[in-house]
């Protein structure tokens, strides 16, 4: 059982860092060399979501919102979807790179001493 969970350990912990370095990238395309400068425009998540396959934020709103809760869209899932995609994607894979870290210990009772 212990090197199962290690193994699932090491699985979250790449998929942290995948999530890590596509925020990085992200960041890097919102960063425009432009003949003034350097220009930060920001790319909200939704919009790439949107640009890959429009149909699939369609169908996500209308289950969140019909199925689930109305409130949990206009609070929950849209401001992440109108945040900057590298400041989502990186803070879920330090997130999950850090979870993977942490130790969890199966306390066994113990017979106390006489």
């Amino acid at each position: 059982m212990t090197g199962l969970f290690r193994h699932w350990r090491g699985v979250v912990r790449l998929i942290g860092a995948a999530l890590v370095v596509l925020g990085s990238l992200a960041l890097l395309s919102d960063l425009h060399i432009t003949g003034a400068g350097l220009a930060y425009r920001p790319i909200a998540l939704g919009q790439y979501w949107h640009d890959w396959h429009a149909p699939s934020l369609n169908l996500f709103q209308a289950i969140v919102e019909r199925y689930i809760l109305p409130q949990l869209w206009t609070y929950g899932a849209l401001p992440l979807l109108l945040a900057p995609a590298w400041i989502v994607v990186s803070f879920k894979g330090v997130l999950l790179a850090g979870i993977s870290y942490v130790r969890i210990s199966a306390h066994r009772a113990v017979k106390p001493a006489r």
